[in-house]
């Protein structure tokens, strides 16, 4: 396994790979790794020859300078697992070899106004300023992402379709654990009382989802989650709402949604989404 630190290093590897036709998948991360960057990994060595994942904690996409501080990060296990995974290349740069002088921040201009995009003002606009310089660096034939973000990998399906037509965006199924949480670098900063406290929540929000006719109105259905939230006493959250997965809107019915929701055990932020 190879540690690159530099663009220019990266590269020399990349178009050595490229010479001798070997496909190349691509896995972004901001390290903290876990089971769930597992199996993306695990997805991209099914299609592809070479593996690469790079570990990168973009400042840009926080919107709260605490919360970019306290993010989970463990170098030393991160190599550990990618090795363990048989990963081919780390890609791990510093900030200045992303971010330039010259490179200037790009717009969001995708599912705005919405779910975390509304509550996380500028987010959006870290993540595709930081895709798009990776995606332009490492030129990989797949790119994987967990489906957990569901609004980032709707966000980065159109940044692809926009900018870059040759690489294949790879969904990969969410990994959760027994008790139906799913993995996340974010639960590490939970104590156990928080994660017991949040499983149990998560449990009863599945069955409360599975009560539902699946050819209700989105819209109408919106209406009920409150009273659920106010029996569970969540009482600080962003949203809990369904949307229609095929284009993030309230409109149409069940069948076509899942339920998103953004909600917080003490400072930490939990986001996921519940198919119908």
């Amino acid at each position: 396994m190879l540690i690159i630190k530099d663009i220019s290093n990266l590269q020399t590897y990349l178009e050595f790979y490229r010479s001798r036709n070997n496909t190349l998948g691509y896995v972004p991360t901001m390290g903290a790794l876990h089971d769930g960057h597992r199996a993306l990994i695990k997805q991209a060595q099914a299609d592809n020859k070479k593996t690469i994942v790079s570990i990168f904690v973009n400042e840009k996409q926080f919107n709260d300078k605490k919360d970019f501080e306290s993010y989970p990060r463990n170098r030393g296990a991160d190599y550990d697992f990618c090795e363990d995974c048989n990963v081919d290349i780390i890609f791990e740069p510093d900030h200045a070899e992303i971010y330039p002088k010259e490179i200037k921040s790009l717009k969001n201009k995708f599912y705005t106004g919405i779910l975390c995009d509304l509550y996380r003002p500028g987010h959006f606009d870290g993540v595709v300023t930081v895709l798009n310089r990776f995606f332009s660096i490492i030129d990989s034939n797949r790119v994987y992402f967990g489906e957990k973000d569901f609004q980032q990998l709707k966000i980065v399906s159109k940044l692809i379709e926009d900018r870059f037509k040759n690489l294949s965006l790879v969904p990969v199924q969410t990994v959760r654990i027994d008790n139906g949480i799913p993995l996340s670098s974010r639960n590490q900063k939970l104590s156990k009382k928080q994660l017991d406290e949040y499983a149990s929540f998560q449990k009863a929000l599945i069955d409360f989802v599975k009560t539902f006719d699946k050819s209700l109105r989105i819209r109408d259905v919106n209406v009920d989650i409150k009273s659920f939230l106010i029996d569970h006493k969540i009482d600080k959250y962003d949203y809990f709402e369904f949307r229609n997965s095929n284009d993030l809107s309230t409109e149409g019915v069940l069948s076509e949604a899942k339920l998103f929701y953004a909600f917080y055990k003490g400072s930490v932020r939990l986001i996921d989404n519940i198919g119908i």
